[in-house]
């Protein structure tokens, strides 16, 4: 996926096969695949880029993990509704040469992002909660409460659906919404002091087909509508964040 990815345009895994189905594998699973997604090129942007989307989630007796949102982690406490875990994974940055607009802002470096984070499901919903910390890049800290619901349709179909709000704080928001004098002078934008406070509310509909004991594909279609000093920040163009995912998986 690019740098420059928004943190939450990932097609979930979670429209994948259980981990805890039966493997052949035994005690692993493995999930490799990949698609294509649309989105906007940066958070804020209103211009869109297709970008590859490979994906891969290696799962050890559903408690060692290693997939592309939360990169490599341990459910800590995990039973049949409740999981509590902590991982360790990527931030994605920004590059001020991948639009013109970002032009004189400078380079938004790529870091590591640690995760704590919870779920807890009840019937076919799930309610969930990730904080973020950033080392490097932004230095920032985020928090995302969601609610997910899951809808078999047959055998083979699975629909899902899902809402989640971002809180950031201010360093992650002085970093991806605000100008600085020094930048403001280089770029033409206003300067801008972006502060803490809620940055987004994602709604996401996906629809996954199984069509053989390891294939399957999926479809994500997700909109994004940033909010506060995220909205109002001279570096954001369009307040509406759509994008689409199209991927098709083997799990083996």
């Amino acid at each position: 996926m690019r740098a420059e990815a928004q943190d939450a345009i990932i097609v979930p895994l979670e429209d994948a096969p259980a981990p805890e189905a039966a493997s052949p594998s035994g005690d692993w699973t493995f999930i490799l695949g990949g698609g294509a997604w649309i989105a906007p090129s940066y958070e804020g942007s209103d211009k869109f880029s297709v970008s590859p989307l490979p994906f891969v989630s290696i799962n050890w007796r559903d408690r060692v993990f290693l997939d592309m949102e939360r990169g490599l982690g341990v459910n800590v406490v995990r039973t049949d509704a409740l999981r509590l875990g902590v991982s360790i994974g990527l931030a994605p940055g920004r590059d001020e040469d991948d639009e013109d607009h970002l032009k004189g802002l400078g380079d938004i470096d790529t870091a590591a992002r640690g995760h704590v984070f919870g779920s807890y499901s009840f019937g076919m919903w799930q309610i969930g909660l990730d904080v973020a910390k950033d080392f490097g890049g932004s230095e920032g800290l985020q928090v995302r409460p969601d609610i997910s619901v899951k809808v078999p349709l047959s055998e083979s179909w699975t629909l899902s659906s899902g809402i989640s709000a971002t809180w950031a704080d201010d360093d992650y928001m002085q970093t991806f919404f605000g100008v600085s004098s020094s930048q403001s002078s280089k770029s033409g934008l206003d300067r801008f002091d972006a502060g803490a406070g809620f940055k987004s509310v994602d709604f996401s509909v996906g629809l996954r087909w199984t069509f053989s004991e390891s294939w399957f594909a999926m479809a994500n279609v997700g909109v994004g509508v940033l909010l506060g000093d995220a909205a109002d920040s001279p570096i954001t163009e369009s307040q509406v964040q759509p994008s689409v995912g199209l991927a098709v998986g083997y799990r083996f």
